[in-house]
């Protein structure tokens, strides 16, 4: 039995170790006030600087996501930007909350913080989202290990093996940084 369920956890390994580096990407629509807390949550924008409630319920997430394609954003930040190519559902959702709620806000959360707040202008029907700002080079390189680039889909085995390698260096030297730091601390402690 022990030997089952030891080879049961090695062959779900990989499945464990690819979470780990998930980027969630949630589009919310404005809310109302008066929705309530069970529905809306008020949030902080910052361009731009004021508050506002978005629906809890994403329209949608990374898991309406097939690939994307990172470029550098417009806003002088330093941050990237990204188009998602969204599934046939994806996009579904995307073009009726687009035809249904022009004139509002959406609001993207990237790994669970504020990012760029959009206004609904037009109707997407291509299902192609751009969120024009927003992503660490990091988190770039955590999404290259999920999903393709946009025009790069046979290559996605390469991509993803690179982006790998490099978020595994990436935590060695943490890691290795983490230690000389708590060495540095420890010899501190012992020369007072």
């Amino acid at each position: 039995m022990g030997r089952i369920l030891c080879l049961l956890l090695l062959s779900l390994s990989p499945l464990i170790a690819a979470d780990k580096y998930l980027v969630t990407v949630r589009l919310h629509a404005e809310g109302n006030s008066k929705g309530g807390d069970s529905f809306v949550a008020e949030i902080q924008l910052f361009n731009p600087q004021k508050k506002i409630f978005i629906e809890k319920v994403p329209i949608i997430s990374e898991k309406d996501v097939v690939a994307f394609y990172p470029f550098p954003a417009q806003d002088n930040s330093g941050s990237i930007g990204a188009y998602f190519q969204l599934d046939a559902n994806g996009t579904n959702k995307l073009e009726q909350h687009t035809t249904a709620s022009r004139d509002t806000l959406d609001v993207v959360l990237i790994n669970g913080r504020v990012g760029p707040a959009m206004q609904v202008d037009k109707k997407i029907k291509d299902g192609l989202l751009m969120v024009p700002t927003g992503f660490s080079p990091l988190e770039i390189t955590q999404l290259q290990t999920k999903f393709p680039i946009i025009g790069k889909e046979k290559e996605f085995a390469t991509q993803k093996k690179n982006a790998m390698t490099i978020l595994k260096e990436s935590e060695r030297q943490k890691a290795a940084e983490a230690k000389e730091e708590a060495k540095k601390k420890n010899q501190k402690v012992i020369s007072q």
